[in-house]
Order: C-alpha cells, then sequence, then structure tokens
C-alpha cells in the first residue's frame, strides 16, 4: 500500500496539499554540555543535517539544556533547509519544580523571537538565570516556577508553546510534580493554550492524572533526545506531523489539533484517488492542478469556473449526466474548446499509476505507467466514484431507483443472460403469431384443394385423366422430389451454419498456461484434441451430406430430362382427345398443384401440432427471465441490507417489481389511443405483473383476463398495440420499489434542505466509494448541518476517500481542514487556478476575502459576534 505523503515524481513535498512529516521535538547540538561529537568541528553541521536526513527528520526542533546558540541554529537551520528540513529554535528548561525540576521544552517562534537580527530567547534565558552558576548543566534549575515561566514569556508578547520532555521519568513532569501542584498549575489561565505536547508518555495513569487536573490532553509526541549524532532520531515510537508548509504556525496548529494532525506512523493509503488534472488547450490551457488523496475544496466566487473543473473530471471519466444534461455539456464544450485535452493522473489503491485522458468527442484513453493502452472503462481503477452536481442531491430524492443504483456505483450488473431470455420470448411470440394463422392458412388450402380435385374429377368422368395418367405422374413425381430436396437443403443449412461456427474446439485453451497446474491443462488439451477429431468426423459427415445433395440434385434432374423426353408422346395424346371443353393442359398444372397443396397441408398440420412447444418454450423464457431478475433483486436487497446495517440514520426499503405506479403511467403512454380509462389501467397494473405477463394472457390465453377488463372494442385496438410492439415491449422491466426513509420518514416526504442534508450524510458515511465530488452542497444544506453534521462526516471519512468539492462556504475548507484549497478565478479568456492549503497565509486571505467578503467584514463580524456574549 502507498503512504499517503510518498513524494510525487520530480514533485515538491506539499505540491499536492498537507502531508505527514516526521518531527523530533526534542533535540540536542553540539552546543549542549551532555552532547558528544568526536568529528571535525568545521563538519558537524553537515554530520548532524546528515544524520536528520538519514533518520527521515523532516521537522526539529532544537533544544539544548537552558542554552541557545543563535549562530549554531541559523547554520544549522540553513543546511537543513537545502534538505527540505525544517528547524525551530527551542530550549529545555529545567523550572525548579520538583527535587529535579521539571525539564520543559519551549519552542519559539523564530519569526518573532528572532526578527530583525534580535535574541529574545537569549534575553530570556538570561533573566531565567540571572543568579545561577552553570545553568548549562541539564540539572540546574533556573529561578523561575512554572508559573513564572508562563508570566515573563507571554510579557514578550511573543508566540510560543511548550512540551513537557520525557514525563515519566526523573525530571519529567509527573516524577516532579504531584497531583495537587499539578492542579494548582493547570488552573494558570496560559497553561491549556500554552502547553500543546507531553513527550515520551508511556504511562496511562499519569495521562489519566493529567486529563483530571487540566481538563485536557495535549498532543503526545516523541523527541528522540540524542547525546550523540548516532542517537539522531532513535526511539522506540516516532511522531508524524500532517502540515501544509514548513512553519511555525502549521507545526503549532497541527499539534493543537492532534488528533487530525499527529500520528505515530504515515498512514497508509488504500483508496484510489486522482493525483492531477492537466489541460491542453481551452480555458484552463497549460495549467496542471495538483490534488489530495483526502479533502479538496474549489473555492471563487459564483460564475468563477469551479463547477467546470468538476465536470472536466466527470466527462473524463465518462461519468453520465443525471440533471441539466444539456446545460453541462455546454458547459464542458466551451471549458474544452476545439481540440482541448485533460488527463487524469490517476493512482489505484495498489499504487499503480494511470493517465486518463480526453480530447473533446473523442473516445476515453486509459494508458498504465509504461503507455500501454488498457482499453478498459477509467471507472474500473476506483472501487466507486459518486458525483453529484449543483441540485442533484435535493432532486435525487425523486428518484431512488437511480440514486440506489449511484450508491452501489454499478457493483452489481445485470445478468448475462438476461437478454437471451428477452431474445428467446421475441422469437417464440413471432412463431405463436406464425401458428395462429395456420387454421385460417389450412382453411384456404383445404379449399383450394377441394376445388382442385372437383375440376380434376371432370376429367376423370370424361375418361381424360387415364389417358393423361402418365404425364400427370411425371408431374406428380417431380413436384414431391423437389419438395423433398427443399427440405434436405434447409436442414443442411442448418447444419453447415451451426458447424461454422463450432468447428474447433482446441482453441479455447490457446493463449492461456497455468502456473501451478499444467497437468491438469494438459489434460484439458487431450480431451479438446479428441473433440476436434470428432468435430472433423462431422465435417466429414456434411461434406458427405453435400455430396449426397448433388447427387439428388442430379436425379432430379435426369427425371425432369427423362420428362422432356416424353414430350412428343404427351403431345400426341393431348391432339386425340377431342373434347374442346376440356383444357387439356391445364390438367397436368392442376394435377402438380394438387400434390403442392397436399404437402402444404401436411406441413401446417405438422407445425399446428407444434404450437403446445412452443407455448412451453415461451412459458420457459418467461421463467428463466424472471429468475435473472429476482437473482438481480436478491443482489441489490443484499446491498441495502449492508448500506442499513451501516448507518441508523436512512433505511432503504426494496420490493420486487414494486414500481406499479411507474408500470400504470408507462401502460397508458405505450396503449395511448386505445380509450382505456385510467381505472382499467390501474386494473391491469394490479393484475399483472409486467409486460410479459400481459403478452402471454394475449398470446396463449387468447386474452381473457384481459378482456375481462376492457371491452371488446378496446381489447381490439389493445391487442394491435401488442401487435406492433411486442418486441419492445418484452425488453421492458417494471422497476424494483425503493423506498428510501429519514428518521422513518419517507424522503421524498422531506424539504428540500432535509431531503439533501439526509443523502449527503448517507453518501459521506458509505465505505464503498474511492472518490466523491460534489458541486456546492451547501446549496441545499443551512450552516448548522454543514458543521455539526458534514464536517464531521467529512473529517472522519476522508483518511479512506478523495474528496473534490466546488463551494462558496467558508465552513468547508476550514473546518474540514482541507488538505488542499484551490482557488478559481475567470479570466476574459480563460480560467485561473491557484493552488494551495489550509495551512498557507496566502490561502487564508484568499478564503477570508472570497468567502468572508474580505478582511474588514470578518473583523467586523467577529467584533459583533463577540458583543453578543
Amino acid at each position: 500500500m502507498n503512504k499517503v505523503n510518498q513524494k510525487k515524481r520530480g514533485g515538491s513535498m506539499f505540491e499536492n496539499g498537507l502531508q505527514y512529516v516526521r518531527s523530533d521535538f526534542h533535540l540536542h547540538t553540539n552546543k549542549d554540555k551532555e552532547f558528544t561529537y568526536a568529528g571535525e568541528p568545521n563538519s558537524f553541521v553537515n554530520d548532524y543535517v546528515s544524520a536528520l536526513k538519514e533518520a527521515n527528520i523532516s521537522v526539529g526542533v532544537i533544544t539544548n539544556h537552558n542554552k541557545f546558540d543563535i549562530d549554531e541554529y541559523k547554520a544549522i537551520r540553513k543546511a537543513a533547509k537545502k534538505q527540505d528540513i525544517f528547524i525551530l529554535p527551542g530550549v529545555e528548561l529545567t523550572v525548579k519544580e520538583g527535587a529535579n525540576g521539571i525539564h520543559t521544552l519551549i519552542v519559539f517562534n523564530p519569526d518573532e523571537w528572532l526578527e530583525g537580527g534580535n535574541n529574545h530567547i537569549q534575553t530570556f534565558l538570561t533573566a531565567a538565570f540571572a543568579t545561577v552558576h552553570n545553568p548549562e548543566n541539564r540539572n540546574t534549575k533556573s529561578v523561575y516556577d512554572l508559573k513564572n515561566v508562563f508570566e515573563k514569556l507571554d510579557a514578550y508578547g511573543r508566540d510560543y508553546f511548550i512540551i513537557f520532555a520525557h514525563v515519566d521519568q526523573n525530571s519529567g513532569l509527573f516524577s516532579e510534580c504531584k497531583g495537587g501542584l499539578l492542579e494548582s498549575l493547570a488552573g494558570f489561565a496560559p497553561f491549556k493554550n500554552r502547553v500543546l505536547g507531553l513527550q515520551k508518555s508511556r504511562t496511562r495513569d499519569h495521562l489519566n492524572q493529567f486529563k483530571r487536573c487540566c481538563g485536557y490532553l495535549p498532543a503526545l509526541v516523541e523527541g528522540s533526545d540524542p547525546k550523540t549524532i548516532t542517537d539522531i532520531g532513535k526511539g522506540d515510537k516516532c511522531t508524524y506531523l500532517k502540515v501544509g508548509e514548513y512553519s511555525y504556525s502549521a507545526i503549532k496548529f497541527a499539534l493543537q489539533d492532534y488528533r487530525d494532525r499527529v500520528s505515530e506512523n504515515i498512514p497508509d493509503n488504500k483508496h484510489g484517488f486522482i493525483e492531477s488534472i492537466s489541460f491542453q488547450g481551452g480555458k484552463f490551457d497549460g495549467q496542471t492542478i495538483m490534488l489530495s488523496c483526502e479533502l479538496n475544496t474549489l473555492i471563487g466566487i459564483r460564475g468563477s469556473g469551479k463547477s467546470s473543473v468538476l465536470e472536466v473530471v466527470r466527462y473524463v471519466l465518462g461519468l453520465p449526466v443525471q440533471m441539466d444534461k444539456e446545460y453541462k455539456e455546454s458547459l464542458v464544450k466551451n471549458v474544452f474548446g476545439s481540440g482541448g485535452k485533460a488527463t487524469l493522473s490517476v493512482i489505484d489503491k495498489h499504487g499503480k499509476r494511470y493517465s486518463v485522458s480526453r480530447i473533446f468527442g473523442e473516445r476515453i484513453n486509459v494508458l498504465d505507467e509504461n503507455g500501454n493502452d488498457l482499453n478498459i472503462n477509467p471507472i474500473s481503477l476506483f472501487d466507486g466514484v459518486q458525483y453529484f452536481s449543483q441540485k442533484d442531491l435535493s432532486g435525487s430524492a425523486d428518484h431512488e431507483n437511480g440514486l440506489l443504483e449511484k450508491l452501489i456505483s454499478g457493483r452489481i450488473g445485470k445478468p448475462s443472460h438476461l437478454n437471451s431470455c428477452v431474445n428467446e420470448l421475441v422469437r417464440t411470440v413471432e412463431r405463436l403469431l406464425d401458428v395462429s394463422k395456420i387454421p385460417q392458412q389450412m382453411t384456404e388450402v383445404a379449399t383450394l384443394q377441394t376445388e382442385l380435385e372437383h375440376k380434376l374429377s371432370i376429367f376423370e368422368e370424361k375418361g381424360v385423366a387415364e389417358k393423361l395418367k402418365k404425364q400427370s405422374g411425371y408431374a406428380t413425381d417431380t413436384t414431391k422430389l423437389d419438395a423433398v430436396k427443399n427440405r434436405i437443403d434447409a436442414i443442411l443449412r442448418d447444419i453447415r451454419n451451426a458447424f461454422s461456427k463450432n468447428a474447433v474446439a482446441s482453441n479455447a485453451l490457446d493463449g492461456y498456461s497455468s502456473e501451478f497446474n499444467k497437468d491438469i491443462l494438459d489434460d484439458v488439451s487431450a480431451v479438446l484434441s479428441l473433440i476436434d477429431a470428432q468435430l472433423t468426423q462431422i465435417g466429414s459427415c456434411i461434406a458427405e451430406i453435400e455430396k449426397q445433395c448433388s447427387c439428388m440434385k442430379d436425379i432430379i434432374s435426369h427425371l425432369k430430362e427423362r420428362t422432356d423426353s416424353l414430350a412428343d408422346e404427351f403431345a400426341e395424346i393431348k391432339r386425340e382427345i377431342k373434347d374442346e371443353t376440356l383444357d387439356v393442359d391445364s390438367f397436368v398444372r392442376m394435377t402438380a398443384e394438387l400434390q403442392k397443396t397436399k404437402e402444404k397441408l401436411k406441413q401446417l398440420s405438422e407445425e399446428a401440432s407444434s404450437k403446445s412447444k412452443i407455448e412451453a418454450s415461451f412459458t420457459k423464457a418467461i421463467r428463466e427471465r424472471n429468475d435473472a431478475l429476482l437473482m438481480t433483486y436478491n443482489d441489490y436487497k443484499a446491498e441495502t441490507e449492508r448500506i442499513n446495517q451501516n448507518q441508523t440514520e436512512l433505511r432503504i426499503e426494496i420490493t420486487f417489481k414494486g414500481d406499479r405506479e411507474g408500470f400504470k403511467s408507462q401502460l397508458k403512454n405505450d396503449f395511448k389511443g386505445t380509450g382505456i380509462s385510467d381505472a382499467k389501467y390501474q386494473a391491469i397494473s394490479d393484475a399483472f405483473t409486467d409486460y410479459a405477463a400481459i403478452i402471454e394472457d394475449w398470446i396463449i390465453c387468447d386474452g381473457n383476463k384481459l378482456k375481462s377488463i376492457v371491452t371488446s372494442g378496446e381489447y381490439v385496438k389493445l391487442e394491435d398495440k401488442l401487435r406492433s410492439q411486442y418486441e419492445e415491449l418484452l425488453s421492458r422491466q417494471v422497476e424494483n420499489k425503493v423506498d428510501i426513509y429519514y428518521h422513518r420518514k419517507l424522503l421524498r416526504q422531506h424539504s428540500i434542505g432535509q431531503r439533501a442534508s439526509a443523502l449527503i450524510l448517507f453518501i459521506l458515511t458509505q465505505d464503498d466509494n474511492d472518490i466523491i465530488f460534489i458541486d456546492q452542497p451547501e446549496d441545499d444544506l443551512d450552516n448548522k448541518v454543514i458543521y455539526d453534521e458534514v464536517i464531521t462526516a467529512i473529517t472522519q471519512k476522508k483518511t479512506h476517500m478523495q474528496f473534490i468539492f466546488a463551494t462558496h462556504n467558508a465552513n468547508i475548507p476550514v473546518l474540514g481542514d482541507s488538505e488542499r484549497v484551490l482557488v478559481v478565478e475567470f479570466q476574459e479568456t480563460k480560467i485561473d487556478v491557484a493552488q494551495g492549503n489550509i495551512d498557507l497565509d496566502s490561502t487564508h486571505k484568499q478564503i477570508v476575502d472570497i468567502m468572508e467578503g474580505g478582511k474588514e467584514a470578518f473583523d467586523k463580524r467577529q467584533l459583533i459576534y463577540t458583543s453578543w456574549h
């Protein structure tokens, strides 16, 4: 698993926002009496910084015993900065409480305590040891007790914070300061604001004592307390701070917000995320937007282009538009421009990198880190992606099925055989419609047969039939053999088509190998070879049948030649018949026609007898279709039960084919013009589960159930609709009914704000998504909901998923502690994105200017709020 603060190739430390850095709050140097360095004096600084780098320490505080050497500090700070290491000034002060004194780490803001070439740290230390000899000894107590320390430091009007050193050991807070004294110290006003850490705390009872006496717990931090260079970074635990820049204020805030900003290790990143978005052409031409794997907020005034960034991401990933499709398509077109291209750099949960790009109007391209085209859907790189544009949250409450589909994120697909079931239904309906025509066809053919027999009987009565018996016999034989030949040709055609698709079996394993079961695959290959041999024999049999068909054709041709050779004989017989009332030539033709009608009646009779088999096929196809739909329903039901178990605010209920109102509405639309009333449509939707059931009643049961609901005139029109639309109707499904309850009340019955609040909370509490991006969620939420519920959910979940929010509500970036803050500004021909994070002063100013109406408005509002209390 990749670490969340892993540096990007060729990138700077904080280009993706806040990162975890190892921090050591208790460092000693060569200027400390207890520190030993045997190397060359001129090499100390470089050796020291190299040791910091080797230990992966990015933030260090120099805290020598009762001493601060400004020249050494500046030298180390300068050399460390070149290695991307930040050094803060401090001191390990021995406060006079207790038998041995309390070792107290004081960390100073260098911009204030060392400003303008001054050294106020030394001024403080000089006063602290005004009457003390050998102050640099670790056991030498200052003249100040802890209360004096706070008072004297505060008097300078410069920022600092305190960490108590090795609190469980000698000279540690708990060893030297018993309960009563600790409680009295904790009652001193600056204590809670200034004491931000306990170093090397290992005893739970001591922590409980501190919390009981002081009313809070500060951050638990580590420091290696080195006596030599080789000791730097040593210890059984480490401290990592989550910061967005190397500054005193960022370090201090991380300690104040230690629950979210301090860790004993670098958290593993277990979800996929978008690392960056790069643009070529269009409104963002030439820009690369770097993203955090946690919370990203796009801020800017209305119309600045915040939504454009999200719509680009949606378009490149190929996510469908739910609402305002025309507007969003126009927006994307305007952002990309002609030939515009956007590329997402993506990292999956396994740490593998991919490039997902799209030129406007073209297909999506997904490449692996080696540049190979994967030809896959980019969404498959993530466990789940949720996108909600403006108004999607409130609007989704009226489309529960679509919302459930989004929440499940495509984890449930349609059964592969569902389409084949529908196709089988369509085919059987076609066959049944053909079969339904057979009685009429048989009547027509039987009438023709009777007419022919009557006409031929006249020839019999006049003795002509006997004279033409030979010629008519030849014609009848030819007709019969032609029918036989056509039937064999049809059989051969079906066999040939089936065989051409399945002529070889052994290629089923082409390109496949097994590392562990080679012997099994060899056995299967042998079996496939035997099957191939049998298939080859089948092919030979087909070739032999084709040969015999050719022979049959020759035989029939021979019969026709024989018939032709008797032409003179037949003509002579016709001339001998002197009856001018008879058309002698028609006798032979009618005899052949009679044979054809007999063959047709036989064929129709066989087809009529197959109706029960076709109806059985239809019933089977309906059953298999319902089984497939039920399987999908059960998958959805399992997902909803899992979702219900994960939280208590919302409950989802799903009913198989339960959307009866939707079915009724579809019936009205499909059967428009039949004159059926609303009440009858209701009756139909109650009587039939879906269109397949309606068509089954019509095609198999002669519409008995339908006829009991509608009039005969309405049924005729309804039957016409079914006959012309059955293929389309069979492909439709009655949706499962999805009901979402919020606090035991149907979601759709809540107000827009309540709906949006419920849904965003619900979305944020799911663990099955890698990325969630929402465009201006505050449009439907009030500030109290955002602060009380949404921010809480974000801060809890952002280590496990990536959030990308476009917002003009300051609560989200500020209280959500946004790892990445992107300020979007619309220019005349382009959109600029200034990139920062919540720790940067420049970002603070932008948030105040854009989201609070400027510093003056912000200050005035703060003044008014204060006056209310």
